[in-house]
């Protein structure tokens, strides 16, 4: 990313982001008690689907008693998703997007919550497009299955070492996409080595973006987010000199004489260690747990191992590993017989959306055969913020680890119910889950 303009923000004393984080919680917890449904979804309350049906009975676009324009309903929202005139920062602002030193009561800001010290989440519309035109010859929607064998021989190492009980995100997940992330970005093994206990500190990053997680979670996630980069700008640098196998060189390769930043390909690789990595291991969790409450799904992906991209489609859908995407309007928006003005946060419950009726037939239903048009996508991944920068390597290796399990674990059964963390509105990132092969 360019360096911003203006000196940086200093960094948060642990009284000023704990105090922050507070008053947040705090707003989460008195608009949710007084009967706010997207204030109880920031709360984490365990009923998200029901709370999502509240937020569309109150219309397809309504203000939150938190100041947030909210929508369930599933055309304005991929329409606001696609829209130019929404994305990710405020308009006429530079560098990180943090409200820390701001006092809540008058601004009524309850997005950006938790300061990251970079703009990874938020970054401006000619730097998102300047990182897509760098990965689409690369880790694009069109070129990402080449990488497919690599994802899927890192896929492969890691069933090899599962006992007969084992974690669906500790043993199975995490390490599943920790290692084809390495192997497909092509990172040293010290980096191999780091990066599931990396991906685990960086696991909040998504949800802090709207909950506040505890004081002691969000400085280790800042801290591993730091390392995750210093190690992304050493894998690069070692590729800059000794090109190698990997997305790292061949990334470093795209347009070499157009005085391409380098710095660039540091934060395509950082992007796709934590937004993608945290993306692709709830996808992977979520899908195991829902084909395994679907005996007849379960048999038709272990009958068509094949169908694993389907089996993920359908997850995208069904159990979204992102629930709410979080935009700001760089203009006046019309939609939904409302008019927003420029700078108004906007809120789109992706999983209740995702089962609006009157886009999906029998949308409470999970279905491999569920039809879908050329080139659609799911509103968790849509649009042109990271999200939609990380979707195809997502799609590539949660496709790789459902096809291996559907191969090689066909007798996989769920020993107990799973766990969420907490604090985690937006992902609802499985915890735990025991499994067992028979």
């Amino acid at each position: 990313m360019p360096t911003p303009t203006s000196a940086p923000p200093a960094a948060p004393t642990d009284s000023e982001l704990g105090r922050h984080l507070l008053t947040v919680r705090g707003f989460h917890f008195v608009f949710g008690a007084l009967g706010d449904p997207y204030a109880r979804r920031l709360r984490g309350e365990a009923d998200h689907l029901s709370l999502g049906e509240l937020v569309r009975d109150r219309g397809p676009l309504h203000r939150s008693a938190l100041g947030t324009w909210v929508t369930a309903d599933g055309g304005i929202s991929a329409r606001l998703l696609d829209d130019p005139l929404l994305g990710p920062r405020h308009p006429a602002s530079e560098g990180p997007q943090e409200h820390v030193l701001e006092n809540v009561w008058e601004t009524w800001r309850t997005c950006h919550v938790t300061p990251l010290g970079e703009d990874l989440l938020t970054p401006a519309a000619a730097d998102s497009d300047r990182l897509a035109a760098l990965l689409g010859p690369v880790l694009g929607p069109r070129t990402c299955t080449a990488w497919q064998v690599d994802a899927e021989r890192a896929v492969h190492r890691v069933l090899d070492g599962l006992p007969p009980h084992f974690d669906v995100v500790s043993d199975l997940a995490r390490p599943a996409i920790a290692g084809s992330l390495a192997a497909v970005l092509g990172l040293p093994d010290e980096a191999r080595a780091e990066l599931p206990d990396l991906l685990a500190a960086c696991g909040p990053v998504l949800d802090s973006a709207l909950c506040p997680p505890r004081l002691p979670v969000a400085r280790a996630m800042t801290r591993a987010l730091r390392r995750v980069r210093e190690l992304m700008a050493a894998a690069v640098a070692n590729h800059f000199t000794a090109p190698a196998d990997g997305a790292v060189s061949a990334l470093l390769a795209v347009d070499p004489d157009g005085g391409r930043d380098p710095g660039d390909t540091v934060t395509a690789a950082v992007l796709s260690t934590v937004v993608g990595a945290e993306t692709a291991i709830t996808t992977v969790a979520n899908a195991v747990m829902a084909l395994l409450k679907h005996d007849e799904q379960w048999s038709l992906l272990r009958a068509d191992p094949g169908r694993a991209a389907d089996a993920v489609e359908e997850t995208l859908r069904w159990a979204p590993p992102v629930t709410l995407r979080s935009l700001i309007t760089q203009g006046e928006v019309q939609i939904g017989g409302e008019t927003l003005e420029a700078d108004q946060h906007v809120v789109v419950l992706v999983d209740a959306a995702q089962r609006d009726p009157a886009l999906y037939e029998d949308p409470d239903r999970f279905r491999l055969d569920r039809p879908r048009s050329p080139g659609f996508t799911h509103m968790a991944l849509a649009g042109r913020d990271p999200l939609g920068l990380v979707a195809p390597l997502v799609r590539v290796q949660c496709t790789a680890v459902l096809r291996a399990v559907a191969e090689r674990l066909p007798g996989l059964r769920a020993e107990g119910e799973p766990l969420r963390r907490g604090r985690s509105p937006v992902v609802r990132a499985p915890l735990s889950l025991r499994l067992a092969q028979k």
